[in-house]
């Protein structure tokens, strides 16, 4: 009886890689057209019928990678593991998610799951890949332990994090533009003739808030606005954190500024309905804003004028870099510009 043909036959017939092979299997939209004809004119030569085991002990891959996430219920993380996933299917790969709900730092400590476990735990897993979206990494003060975690996991797979880049650590990193956007809304509000604005939310202990907070004191300064003078107001990144910014604000003694400028929609969200319950419209009385576009924005009362990352984009760009790491080249980092989004919030 002749010996069925393996995907290792396919290639070498074919004089592909197994991986180009697998990818034409799992119709991965990454080959090109010429390479996968001559693939395919193999397979139908010889009635190449493989299925997912088989594939999976030929080329030593599980098709699987690993994403963690800080919290899936922000809508930032749950757009973009969306996006993710859906190029991972064109790609011919599954996703196994790790919700470390770490982000929106809770009283119920035990909800939160310390990375480095995860770490632990994906290594002995036998994963193809890591896709990090936050979490400790994102922090100014890094736990040691977690970064012993990322050591080891970096040693052992392909890891891509989207967020911070820190030195001396061989992962790829895919970084968000923070302070453009900034300087996007920042530059429409004083366009609008706004001088006294104010900046709502994000955490004094996460790098990003930062970027975000010099990028506004830095476009107020450069319009000859004395940036110090500027109130900044750090909750956290959910909307229940810019309720309380404005009832900070209120209680300060302050005059309301003429404007807000909130670290993403949430909070923009929390903060409308804050100052709607002491009276005060939006933008009759005070305009809004936002660094952070998310999904349903649009169909918020007043719609929130903000500014749009692009998640969908960012996400197919995670898995492209993550393919060319699973093929042994070093992938690369495009930029992907903020969009306005012009709303009636300010």
């Amino acid at each position: 009886m002749k010996k069925p043909l393996t995907i290792k036959d396919i290639a070498e017939l074919a004089n592909v890689s197994i991986a180009t092979v697998s990818r034409v299997l799992n119709n991965n939209s990454w080959v090109s057209d010429k390479t996968r004809e001559k693939v395919q004119k193999v397979i139908d030569e010889h009635h190449f019928s493989p299925n997912l085991m088989a594939r999976s002990m030929i080329s030593r891959k599980s098709m699987t990678l690993a994403v963690v996430v800080s919290d899936i219920t922000s809508p930032y993380f749950a757009t973009l593991v969306e996006q993710i996933e859906k190029a991972c299917q064109q790609a011919g790969y599954k996703i196994v998610l790790f919700d470390t709900q770490s982000a929106n730092k809770r009283s119920e400590s035990s909800l939160v799951i310390a990375e480095d476990q995860i770490f632990s735990t994906i290594i002995d897993s036998q994963l193809d890949g890591v896709i990090i979206l936050g979490g400790n990494i994102d922090y100014l003060n890094i736990p040691e332990g977690y970064l012993e975690g990322l050591q080891k996991l970096i040693a052992t797979l392909p890891v891509i994090v989207v967020g911070r880049k820190l030195a001396h650590y061989g992962y790829t990193c895919l970084q968000r533009d923070q302070v453009n956007c900034v300087k996007m809304i920042t530059g429409y509000l004083l366009e609008k003739g706004h001088r006294d604005i104010a900046f709502i939310g994000g955490s004094p202990g996460v790098y990003m808030t930062g970027q975000r907070v010099n990028a506004f004191r830095e476009t107020l300064q450069q319009a000859g606005i004395a940036a110090e003078n500027a109130q900044v107001i750090e909750t956290n990144f959910y909307a229940q954190h810019g309720y309380e910014a404005i009832k900070k604000l209120l209680a300060s003694g302050r005059a309301l500024p003429q404007a807000l400028l909130a670290i993403n929609d949430r909070v923009a969200m929390g903060a409308i309905r804050a100052l709607k319950d002491n009276g005060i419209s939006v933008p009759e009385n005070i305009a809004v804003a936002s660094c952070e576009c998310f999904p349903g924005s649009e169909y918020y009362v007043p719609r929130l004028t903000t500014v749009d990352h692009q998640n969908n984009v960012l996400g197919q760009h995670v898995i492209q870099q993550m393919m060319t790491l699973l093929q042994d080249m070093l992938p690369e980092s495009p930029a992907i510009p903020p969009l306005f989004v012009a709303g009636e919030s300010a």
